[in-house]
Formats: structure tokens, sequence, C-alpha cells
């Protein structure tokens, strides 16, 4: 046999290798058509959404079931308050039920479970307060698709909203327990999709609103914590430019679980917020709030007021630039 037949029989041989592996990577290529939902709903009312869906079975694939996930703040607590109902043409129609905890997404890095794999692979999507999770949904029944199947799916989603003022943005996921996160020769969304909404608001609820659509002027890291945890205060004097240098103070007031308020407000150096190297703009300071008001042992924090100010105390820098307070609630749950 000459070199050249050999090359030919090496690189059919390849070819064929290849496209049997891709046959077996692309078994159903899933399609997010589109999600129906409101701008915005009252705190505590049941929030409703329409997601469709469908798939192109390429080849036989036994007990499988359906999965939807939807990327909720996390003090909606969904996997409590969330139904999810399905039909899908030639299938039939049911009811989904949350992903057992145990159970782990085929294919995900260090193969999580769904919650953890969905967060690690997706984030919190356009959102810019990490305070979400995903939720994780499968149907009830489990399905054997043939080569050439098509099923088209309709999903109705409710979800009790949480009571707090906010603004965030949804996240959608399908796709199914078989193929789970395999990017595999497919690309990258072959076998799920994913799909973020608009901003989505909550009104007529409790607190100040909690924005997770546009740029904060300032945060606290970690978003939840206790008054026990070392915190990371962030300002960003360039979201609403101020009469603010770059000589930056923290001024806080404690309100305590007993009533009690405790101030810290000198312009001393470790009161003092320091530029965050990369981000022009952006001013930080490190403490912990039980050695910064001096607390007793017997003493707690409910929330933190504050303001930014200057070494002559003169300028405060509150909410919108108002010399109104931020307020920073403690909450670890």
């Amino acid at each position: 046999m000459n070199y050249l037949v050999m090359k030919r029989l090496v690189r059919r041989k390849y070819q064929l290798t290849l496209w049997s592996l891709f046959s077996l990577a692309i078994v159903s290529c899933v399609f997010l058509d589109g999600v129906e939902q409101a701008s915005g709903v009252k705190a505590g009312e049941i929030f409703k959404a329409t997601l469709r869906a469908h798939v192109n079975a390429a080849q036989e694939r036994n007990n499988v079931r359906f999965v939807i996930a939807v990327l909720v703040p996390r003090s909606w607590k969904a996997s409590e308050n969330m139904q999810i109902s399905y039909s899908a043409k030639d299938f039939g129609s049911g009811d989904m039920v949350p992903v057992p905890a145990s159970v782990r997404a085929p294919n995900s890095d260090n193969n999580a479970v769904w919650p953890t794999a969905l967060k690690n692979k997706f984030g919190i999507g356009p959102n810019l307060i990490d305070d979400m999770e995903w939720v994780v949904f499968w149907t009830g029944k489990q399905y054997n698709i043939k080569g050439g199947d098509n099923p088209v799916i309709e999903a109705q989603i409710q979800i009790k909203s949480g009571m707090q003022n906010m603004k965030f943005k949804f996240g959608y996921f399908v796709g199914s327990s078989e193929d789970g996160l395999n990017d595999f020769l497919g690309g990258p969304g072959a076998l799920y999709k994913t799909l973020f909404s608009d901003c989505f608001e909550v009104t007529d609820g409790e607190g100040d609103v909690q924005d997770f659509c546009n740029p904060p002027q300032t945060f606290f890291d970690p978003y939840r914590a206790t008054d026990n945890d070392i915190l990371t205060l962030t300002y960003d004097r360039d979201i609403l430019p101020g009469p603010l240098g770059d000589e930056i103070y923290l001024c806080a007031t404690a309100q305590l679980k007993d009533g009690s308020t405790i101030t810290s407000c000198e312009p001393l150096e470790e009161h003092r917020l320091t530029p965050v190297e990369g981000a022009a703009g952006r001013f930080e300071i490190t403490f912990w709030p039980r050695a910064y008001f001096g607390l007793s042992k017997e003493q707690a924090i409910d929330q933190i007021h504050y303001y930014f100010t200057d070494l002559s105390g003169e300028i405060k820098i509150g909410y919108g630039n108002t010399d109104e307070p931020f307020v920073y609630s403690f909450q670890c749950d």
C-alpha cells in the first residue's frame, strides 16, 4: 500500500472517529425560545413566568429528565416557594420537582451539585450583588427520547416574591439530567441554554430598594454577615461624583440590638479609605465591627448607619450624595 492510500485511510478513519464522538456528544441540541414575565411585582405576591423551549434529538436516550433552573434573590427562599408545571408536545405534561440536594450536575467542574455547578458556570449573570442563588427543578417523570424527536416544552413558573424592595435580573437555564453542562465538541451552550431578563422590580415592600441592576455607590463584602465578621466596605466616588477628594474617611453609627447607639466618626488613619488598585474612583476600608465600635461581650449590632467625609468633617456624603446615611443591616441567613 503506497503512502497516499495509507494517508487517505488514516484521514478517513480519523473523520469517522471524530463524527462518532460528535454524535455521542450532540445527543440533543437544546433551545430556550423565550420567557414571558411581567416587569415587576408587589412584595409578597406571586410572580409568574412562562418559559418556552424545544429540543432537537440526534439519537436515542432513555430515562432523561428535562431541567429548568431559575436565578433569584436568596431572600425569596424560592426553593420553598416555587412551583413549575409543564407540557411537552407528544410527551405529555406534569409537575417539575426540586432536584434532590445530593444530585450532581453531569459534566460540571468538580462534579458539583446542580445549584453550585450553575453558580460556578454562570455566576449571578448581569446582576451586581452576589446575594442570588440558582434554584433547580426537573421533570417528575423520566422520558425515553428517540433520534429525530423534537419535544416542544412550555413551562409555567410561579414563585412567591420576597418582602424586600429590590431590583434584579432573573436568570433561566434549560438542559437535561443526562447532559448537564456538557460543552464537548458541540461548543458551549449546545446541550443547554441560559437567558437573563431585563431589570425586574419588587415594590410596596420593606426597606430601601436593594438595586442589583445598577452599580452601587457603596457596598459591603460579604453582603450577608454578622458583627463578628471582617467586612470590606467599598465606596465608588465616580457613580455619583461629589465634592470628596482622595482623602476619604468613614463616619459610622452602630445601632445596637438593645436600642442604643455607638458613633465612631473621628478622622483617624484607621478610619481612612484607601484607593482600590486598578479601579479608578473606588476606595475601600476593611474593619472588624466589634473592634471598630469597641463593643463589650454582651453588645451586638443590628445595623450600621454611615456616610463618608473629609479630614475636616464638614463634607458628608450619604445616600444619593445627600446627608442621609447609608444603611447596612446584619443578616446571615
